[in-house]
């Protein structure tokens, strides 16, 4: 008896520890073992969005930054490319200009003054144009790392859903009927 009594003991002081660290973890006490959840932060989402790209992967939007860089790249590559044509036909311009025939271009030596003008004109008016789409590429991406954030946790279940399905409606006065369409909302 005494032993079974010893026994019953040991088991419960043995037991005991891990019965206090299992109680201690169901009611939230020991959170040193848990792991912290941390919040996806739209204003951290909006200052990292000035680095293009940035904002997308904190999003975790990996998709998008092929299209970021790839919009970016294709811009700056256009502001680059008339950039070099503006500068050919502004000191082609400048030297017919000033008669001087020394910088005379070899390549435009059979265009007319008029032509080397307006293509100067023209590559310049280019150039401004891509600037600008570069601008509004960027712009866009930030926009989107914004709203990303912002819509991060956002719920979007098969609850929520837009159909447009053929109808027909049935005109009971003239005895036809009339095809159209249906716009059904599920919320």
């Amino acid at each position: 008896m005494k032993k079974t009594l010893l026994i019953f003991c040991a088991l419960y002081i043995l037991n005991s520890p891990l019965n206090l660290i299992q109680g201690s973890i169901l009611n939230g006490m020991a959170q040193a073992d848990s792991v912290p959840v941390k919040k996806h932060s739209p204003k951290t989402a909006s200052w990292l969005a000035l680095v293009p790209g940035a904002g997308q992967v904190y999003n975790k939007k990996y998709w998008k930054l092929p299209i970021v860089y790839g919009g970016l790249g294709a811009t700056a590559y256009c502001i680059y490319y008339y950039q070099d044509l503006t500068s050919t036909y502004r000191k082609e311009h400048v030297a017919r200009l000033n008669k001087d025939s020394v910088n005379f271009n070899t390549e435009l030596a059979g265009e007319s003054d008029y032509t080397v003008e307006a293509r100067r004109n023209t590559y310049r008016r280019n150039m401004e144009i891509c600037v600008a789409a570069c601008a509004i590429v960027y712009a866009l991406s930030i926009v989107d790392a914004c709203v990303d954030a912002h819509l991060f946790y956002y719920d979007v279940s098969d609850n929520l859903s837009m159909a447009i399905r053929p109808k027909l409606n049935f005109n009971p006065v003239c005895g036809s009927a009339t095809p159209s369409l249906a716009l059904i909302l599920k919320f």
